[in-house]
């Protein structure tokens, strides 16, 4: 669930990356794929056994994309960009927010860390959207606030991940999240600039770069909990623990690393 919800915010920045011509990382190419990615992932949750209430959120979360997806489907345009920034902003809080459910409902120690991990994934990729759009022409009198919401959101993870017992998130996975912020804060100085220059190909580039950072320290988490599922769990309560853990976030590896 946790990488649908990053998919989504990918999805967006390629849109607007197509609509301005750029070709750099091949956005167009991206944006289908990660179209197709989406789908695979919602049909293998379907496959999960879940509660009934966590079922019902993850059937209102498919309806929910399922709403947006045409208009990705479809040529960019920028008339159509603003509204599908306020669209996939108001998705992925929804998304995350079962994200947390599932793993609140897993019991599993750490498990919320590794959906922070993987959020912060996600803010990368906002935060490239925006700046695109941004340069792409898109008016938006909250722009500047909008970035400014996510370095501080960005900020308030880190610092929870930093606070955390180093059992659950581990001295090294604290050491490169430093760099992360030091990263994501760069980013929101350029996407701030008020030069009138703008760099959508620098943008991608830098979200890139945030992005496989994130991915390896992610890995990192999610083996880190895992063996801490293994450790402290009796093997009927893992294998319940386990499965819902793997919906919430064992598909984010699926296809080998999250690929930027």
């Amino acid at each position: 669930v946790a990488d649908i919800c990053m998919q989504a915010n990918r999805i967006l920045k390629d849109y607007a990356l197509v609509g301005m011509k750029v070709t750099y990382h091949d956005p167009a190419k991206n944006l289908k794929e990660n179209l197709k990615l989406i789908e695979k992932e919602f049909k293998d949750l379907e496959g999960r056994k879940l509660n009934e209430k966590l079922s019902a959120e993850l059937a209102e979360i498919k309806q929910s994309w399922n709403t947006i997806k045409p208009e990705f489907e479809k040529t960019p345009d920028k008339s159509k960009m603003h509204d599908l920034l306020k669209q996939i902003e108001k998705y992925t809080l929804r998304c995350y927010s079962v994200a947390e459910d599932l793993a609140e409902d897993s019991h599993v120690e750490g498990e919320h860390y590794v959906v922070l991990v993987a959020q912060l994934g996600m803010e990368s990729q906002r935060l490239a959207a925006e700046y695109i759009a941004h340069a792409w022409g898109v008016e938006d009198p909250l722009y500047e606030g909008e970035i400014k919401q996510i370095i501080s959101d960005v900020e308030r993870i880190i610092k929870e991940l930093s606070d955390a017992d180093d059992k659950l998130v581990s001295k090294e996975i604290k050491e490169r999240l430093k760099d992360v912020e030091k990263k994501f804060i760069s980013f929101g100085i350029m996407a701030t600039s008020t030069s009138g220059r703008f760099m959508p190909s620098s943008a991608e580039k830098m979200a890139s770069s945030l992005f496989e950072i994130i991915d390896a320290i992610l890995e990192k988490e999610q083996e880190l909990v895992e063996g801490n599922v293994s450790h402290f769990m009796p093997i009927a309560d893992e294998k319940t623990a386990g499965e819902i853990f793997r919906v919430t976030t064992g598909i984010v590896h699926a296809q080998g690393g999250i690929k930027s």
